[in-house]
């Protein structure tokens, strides 16, 4: 992923407030600098993921990216309001390969850092003196009704936690909202940010759509790699190892005979969970020939729906061509 270096001058910019050290912490969290304060020079990718996303989308329907930084930058800065809050209600001690702010800093001041995030996030929107009176009130019920789904899917994920059976149809709905909003969201701003002037309801929805499929997408692959790969990343394992629910333990338990519903069920009874629990998980899943063929079909039933509602856009073939294979690539 390229790193845009007129973004990066502006979002640093917009985050340099003061000298108070929560803004210290900010640039932490946001990549830039170590704990001690000294600059990093190589900026991880996956610090940019949604305001690199929001940026391309901008580029299908214009050519002055300058225009999208308030909304790239706000999404982005909300994702990391996010990531730091969940850091915390998790217990989750590494974020992006190095200790997370609630790790460093202990849970008060990560809870006000994420909450100093959220605040900024909006105030970015603000920022935008290319939008008219309209488009400002779009975008910030765009940003609102975002984050108000992403709390929506927290109260779900949180409630699954201790539940012994998520629905397949129940977890995926969850997914959507977490974090699909944040996709949906943007898609929109990315959409909007080139035509404040003239945009569509219409496309908006539907461009909320797209994106909260591309993010359900991704999250899938997210959970079945817990099932390939080998070197997970530490949040990534510690959702699994705290029994966050996924895709793979909800097929399993609706579609297998009680004797594996029970060895399942036992493991789901644990505090925590471990490697070698995820080892009888891999195991069983190995062992269930019909977990590939649903995984597979999942995955190219929401790819054939990102297509469809491509299609049914208002918009040319080349701005069509554009948005298919930015979808197929971030999935």
């Amino acid at each position: 992923m390229n790193i845009n270096n007129d973004f990066e001058e502006y979002l640093l910019n917009l985050v340099s407030v003061n000298e108070v050290e929560l803004y210290r912490i900010i640039k932490y969290q946001l990549g830039w600098e170590d704990e001690g304060g000294n600059k990093i020079e190589n900026l991880n990718p996956k610090n940019r993921k949604f305001s690199n996303l929001t940026l391309k989308i901008s580029k299908i329907f214009g050519d002055d990216l300058s225009k999208s930084f308030p909304f790239a930058a706000s999404i982005e800065i909300l994702a990391s309001s996010w990531y730091v809050h969940g850091d915390v209600q998790s217990g989750i001690t590494d974020r992006f390969g190095r200790p997370s702010v609630w790790w460093k800093w202990g849970p008060a001041q990560s809870i006000n850092t994420g909450d100093g995030l959220h605040a900024l996030a909006r105030l970015s929107l603000l920022k935008s003196d290319s939008l008219s009176n309209e488009a400002l009130l779009k975008a910030l019920s765009i940003f609102d009704n975002s984050y108000l789904m992403l709390c929506e899917g927290e109260n779900l994920d949180i409630n699954y936690q201790e539940s012994p059976i998520v629905k397949i149809n129940n977890l995926l709905d969850m997914m959507e909202k977490r974090p699909g909003s944040l996709y949906g969201c943007c898609f929109q701003l990315g959409y909007l940010s080139m035509n404040s002037n003239s945009f569509n309801d219409n496309d908006l929805e539907k461009l909320n759509k797209i994106g909260t499929m591309v993010g359900l997408l991704e999250e899938l692959q997210e959970q079945n790699s817990i099932l390939t790969d080998e070197n997970l990343e530490p949040e990534v394992f510690h959702r699994f190892a705290s029994k966050k629910k996924n895709i793979f333990t909800s097929f399993i338990l609706e579609d297998s005979d009680p004797s594996i519903k029970r060895v399942i069920g036992e493991i789901y009874f644990k505090r925590v969970l471990e490697e070698p629990d995820l080892d009888i998980i891999k195991k069983t899943i190995s062992e269930n020939k019909n977990y590939l063929d649903f995984y597979n079909n999942l995955v190219n039933k929401y790819k054939n729906e990102i297509e469809n509602l491509i299609n049914n856009l208002e918009f040319d073939k080349e701005i069509k061509s554009k948005l298919k294979i930015l979808s197929s690539n971030e999935t």
